[in-house]
């Protein structure tokens, strides 16, 4: 029986894994024979004509899209050149791009088939038998074979983490098979025509920025993240996982734990990236014309649904267990007064989603396939966005280059009809939804826009004030006492949902971690390390302070809400793994001793003596003095964002990849004896599905793997959420710079592994292919920028002021600094703020804030006096206006006037030399002020924030 599964396991296996490792050799089967003996072990059957016709003309267009049609005679047989991997979107590509470690290209190819064939393929389709629904097994088949195929044969064979990467056709090694073989297996289901759908979900920022608290910015962004999903998923369900474009769902934690929770594949993610919110807002898709409206507004109301059920699960949760009050003085008042709670809860939550979407059905569907429905993509694209018509017009001048000797179709004019869904959408959400909402009364603390819920006419204040004590009774610590923070419906479902909800349905257990502890992050690794290494007197320091506080203050820091310090944890045992479990259920406020006072006990729900507060604070102290060091009262809140992502994805980046980078170069230097080709290589390539999949897994990878591993593993920060290109993040102060200069690294593939460990290379070459233990993973490449804005904040500083300001120093980034730069904004407890900027990098220096590093590390080892920063400021309009050699002259006296106490007379001429020079050449191109308020950042952070 032919159905829609049917169709898309045909489509997929259309070319057998490992075809760029087939040999030519008459001994060798032909891949046209693979491919239908593993159609036939999947289906049970040979696949019909009417499947392979389909699949045939869907892999035509996949390909017209992705490939060009080269001369005849043009090859790059694996067996007869180096097996290679081009950028797809890296311009100037290095000489030698990555090579695949294929010794033995026959053994491989046999291994890799014979696996797919009889061990992975044989194997599902025998499990599957074995189940009674015998409904879904295609399509369960199907799921197997387009989520874990590749990934199975990457784990069971020996090119490991190469096969998912193997490409499509060696001539132009710029995209993954498994990539083509997705995007033909939705066209093959969305013929006779196909259309494009481009959906999103707001509002983004307004819901992220109405925040307090870290868990509320965690909970905004995942709910958007997840409801995103919601959209995709029931497309998804539908119509296959495939038929996302982008961002692509393979190995996405939502979809791997609805495929495994509805329909058994064992992809089962863990919960704590359940708990990172990675999609986007907005997605694009490829589906049936005929289907793809209907379809849309089902993901529309599946959305809605969503949102409303989780809601109405807070809503529930909160009014039986009581802790949202009314009261009960007759029944006809209590149930006014409920009714009256219910109506703003309903009209909130109703009022919230900005869903918009658009579909742009492919024309031509009337016309014969090939060359006539080229020809209708181009003549609609014409008469709508009037392109030049001389040969200004890029696309112009590629299309007839192509079509000179092959047959297009409509592959080849997906740039256009991309183009033209993008403007189309664009269009649609300029014109808004317009929804009057009338909101009266004492507006939400967290927010400002909505009105605060209350029951009856009963004041918020005094209902908020009775929610916190029933909240501090239960020993639930989430609202400020007497009335101070009253939420509206939606801040109260971003309040509790992750308890209330998400922990039962999802896993998503503990909570984030407060700023007052990511600030002291850093205190506790110095003690959980002086506890590791037998420090005795630090033991007995902290078991005097635990000794006082352990049964006065609440334990409020959830499981795992520093992942760092919780493996750090699990290194130690006996009596010092139980103090330090202790240790990391205190917040770090508690770990400060302005946090002692009788006032601050009594908003915790804590009672103390003047003299128990003077004990806990002289053991604090005792603490200090053992570990050598006091908690920062500062930590940094970290915005990262790719630069001009938009063109990236429209294809109309200045530093996309040429059509010669992506070519293999045997191919690229027979196209250049090739009259025709000798102007096209030079040209910037199309926007394909290989360049829309190849951002999606570069944003995926990095989000899921090298975000996370950063901010998380290598550092005690914790990450709000990683969308693709952009970030946010906690991060300790005197990490700050160190985290920056890495994100930004492994955005573009500057980074290697070594034994295991991260090491970043700003100045080296690069190929964009990061290898880590068996994964080889994309990135955006060598030439894509990324800016960060940061902001160090004193930690009872309002969360929601912090993010204003994270926002405003990424655009400062942008703006002032052109981009390709990080922007610091510090605000002091005081009220003063300094704001100051870089490059990452310029031509006479690779690597600027390594160079910063290195400057807080000598002022914290008082290898440089900590005057100096400032004796530099106070001479800094003066040395403007100097030339750059008497910059560096005056800088190297101030170095060796002002240098530290732990230095030979060598070491410090060397190092007034060394660092007069770099800095000199640094000034020369950020300006010598900029510097110099540079220093005074570095000499903030070497201080641990203390002025």
């Amino acid at each position: 029986m032919v159905t829609r599964w049917t169709q898309k396991i045909v489509a997929f296996l259309h070319d057998p894994p490992g075809k760029a490792l087939g040999l030519r050799s008459v001994r060798h089967t032909p891949h046209e024979q693979l491919a239908e003996a593993l159609q036939r072990i999947a289906l049970g059957r040979p696949a019909n004509a009417d499947e392979k016709d389909r699949a045939t003309k869907a892999d035509h267009i996949a390909s017209a899209a992705n490939l060009v049609n080269f001369p005849a005679g043009t090859t790059a047989h694996w067996d007869q050149v180096v097996p290679t991997l081009t950028h797809p979107l890296a311009a100037d590509a290095p000489p030698q791009p990555v090579q695949i470690p294929t010794q033995n290209l026959q053994s491989l190819d046999e291994e890799i088939q014979e696996e797919a064939g009889q061990n992975i393929l044989q194997v599902w389709v025998n499990q599957l038998a074995e189940q009674p629904d015998k409904e879904n097994k295609e399509k369960r088949l199907y799921f197997r074979i387009w989520r874990l195929l590749y990934e199975e044969l990457a784990q069971q064979t020996s090119l490991k983490g190469w096969v998912p990467l193997l490409p499509a056709d060696t001539c132009k090694p710029d995209h993954p098979q498994e990539q083509h073989l997705s995007i033909s297996a939705a066209i093959a289901d969305a013929l006779p025509q196909p259309a494009f759908l481009v959906f999103s979900i707001g509002p983004v920022q307004e819901f992220i920025a109405a925040a307090r608290r870290t868990q509320d910015l965690w909970m905004g962004s995942w709910i958007l993240s997840y409801l995103s999903w919601k959209a995709m998923e029931r497309l998804a369900d539908e119509f296959g996982p495939d038929v996302i474009v982008f961002p692509s769902l393979r190995g996405q934690p939502l979809c791997d734990w609805w495929l495994n929770k509805t329909y058994g594949l064992p992809c089962q993610p863990v919960s704590t990236d359940l708990g990172r919110p990675t999609f986007p807002n907005r997605f694009l898709a490829l589906l049936p014309a005929e289907e793809a409206s209907q379809v849309a507004r089902k993901a529309e109301e599946a959305v809605q649904e969503e949102w409303k059920r989780l809601a109405r699960q807070v809503y529930n949760a909160l009014t039986n267990s009581s802790i949202l009050p009314a009261d009960k003085k007759t029944e006809d008042l209590w149930e006014s007064q409920i009714q009256g709670l219910l109506e703003i809860w309903e009209s909130q939550i109703q009022g919230l989603l900005e869903i918009y979407w658009v579909v742009l059905p492919w024309p031509g569907d009337d016309q014969l396939p090939g060359r006539a429905q080229a020809e209708a993509g181009k003549e609609l694209y014409e008469r709508l966005c009037q392109p030049p018509q001389s040969e200004d017009w890029k696309f112009r001048r590629i299309y007839e280059t192509l079509t000179q000797k092959g047959n297009p179709n409509w592959g080849t004019v997906w740039s256009l009809l991309y183009d033209l869904a993008d403007r189309a959408f664009n269009a649609r959400k300029n014109l808004r939804n317009f929804k009057q909402a009338e909101e009266t009364g004492d507006k939400c603390t967290q927010c400002g826009q909505r009105t605060a819920l209350r029951s009856g006419n009963r004041d918020s204040r005094e209902f908020w004030a009775q929610v916190a004590e029933r909240l501090q009774s239960q020993k639930r610590y989430d609202i400020k006492p007497d009335g101070k923070e009253r939420l509206c419906a939606v801040c109260t479902v971003k309040r509790f949902v992750q308890r209330e909800v998400l922990e039962r349905e999802f896993g998503l257990r503990g909570g984030f971690p407060s700023t007052s502890e990511i600030a002291a992050a850093p205190f506790k690794k110095r003690v959980l390390e002086a506890l590791g290494n037998g420090n005795q007197e630090v033991q007995k320091a902290l078991q005097d302070f635990l000794s006082v506080v352990s049964s006065l203050i609440p334990t409020t820091v959830a499981e795992r809400a520093v992942p760092y310090l919780e493996d750090r944890k699990q290194s130690l045992s006996g009596p010092e793994a139980q103090l330090a479990g202790k240790l990391l259920e205190i917040d770090g406020e508690w770990l400060l001793i302005e946090s002692w006072t009788e006032e601050r006990l009594k908003e915790a729900g804590a009672t103390a003596s003047k003299g128990t507060i003077q004990k806990a604070t002289e053991a604090l102290r005792g603490l200090y003095q053992a570990v050598g060091a006091k908690p920062s009262k500062y930590y940094a809140l970290l915005y990262m964002d790719g630069d001009h992502m938009g063109h990236w994805l429209s294809g109309t980046h200045k530093e996309l990849a040429t059509f010669s980078d992506i070519l293999h170069p045997d191919v690229r230097r027979q196209l250049e004896k090739d009259n025709a080709w000798q102007s096209l290589l030079q040209m910037k390539r199309l926007i394909t599905p290989a360049v829309h999949a190849a951002i999606s897994q570069a944003l995926g990878r990095f989000a899921l793997r090298l975000v996370p591993y950063i901010v998380e593993k290598r550092y005690p920060g914790r990450l709000i959420y990683a969308g693709g290109d952009d970030v946010l993040a906690l991060v300790p102060l005197e990490d700050a710079l160190a985290v920056a200069r890495e994100l930004r690294a492994a955005f573009s593939g500057h980074v290697r592994f070594v034994n295991g460990n991260l090491q970043v290379c700003l100045g080296d070459s690069v190929t964009g292919y990061v290898e880590w233990d068996d994964e080889i993973s994309l990135t955006m490449g060598p030439k894509a920028t990324a800016s960060i804005g940061m902001v160090f904040a004193h930690h009872l500083q309002p969360v929601d002021l912090v993010l204003q300001a994270v926002r405003r120093a990424e655009h400062v980034a942008k703006r002032r600094y052109d981009r390709n730069a990080l922007a610091v904004e510090v605000l002091k407890r005081s009220g003063e703020s300094i704001t100051v900027g870089t490059k990452w990098s310029y031509d006479t220096i690779s690597d600027v804030i390594a160079l910063l590093i290195d400057l807080i590390q000598r002022l914290q080892e008082e290898k440089i006096s900590s005057k100096w920063p400032y004796v530099v400021q106070a001479e800094a309009r003066t040395l403007v206006e100097l030339s750059s050699d008497a910059q560096k002259a005056e800088l190297r006296r101030l170095l060796m006037r002002q240098e530290g106490r732990k230095l030979r007379e060598e070491e410090r001429e060397a190092q007034a030399e060394e660092l007069s020079r770099k800095l000199a050449m640094w000034a020369a191109k950020a300006g010598f002020e900029e510097m110099s308020h540079w220093l005074l950042v570095c000499s903030f952070i070497a201080k641990g924030g203390e002025v």
